[in-house]
């Protein structure tokens, strides 16, 4: 069944609003970093509590997002199941890690990509509340 495109634009345009913050906030943190460095890939710290319920509703609750991965995998502990569900606008996009183990263990992680000025920045909320933000020229 299709997927109502309302609901697809309500959920890109929370992406966006999230993108929006966090683009001026990493442009500054970007500033400071020598552009040799960010060749090999350079990680910091992000703080911006604005940003921490845009990237709940955003990033954690969107219930919008496209199956871009499914594999099924032999580990030594058994079979287990890895998918990765993405939401994505300009240069802009959402990942949902889910892994489910054989013995019912559920995994669910996030991170959020984006583009900024030819640097790729990937960026996952940290549970102490700060984003981990890892930045590589393109």
């Amino acid at each position: 069944m299709p997927i109502q495109e309302e609901f697809r634009k309500e959920a890109q345009d929370k992406l966006k609003k999230l993108g929006e913050v966090l683009r001026e906030r990493l442009r500054e943190s970007l500033q400071d970093i020598d552009p040799e460095d960010l060749e090999f890939g350079v990680s910091f710290e992000l703080t911006c509590d604005q940003c921490q319920e845009l990237w709940k509703e955003a990033v954690e609750e969107n219930v919008y997002m496209e199956v871009s991965y499914t594999e099924i995998m032999e580990h030594h502990d058994g079979a287990y199941l890895k998918s990765i569900f993405k939401n994505s606008t300009d240069g802009l996009w959402a990942e949902r890690y889910v892994n489910i183990r054989s013995s019912g263990r559920v995994e669910i992680s996030h991170a959020l990509f984006l583009e900024e000025e030819g640097t790729l920045l990937r960026v996952e909320r940290q549970p102490n509340g700060t984003f981990k933000v890892f930045a590589k020229s393109l």
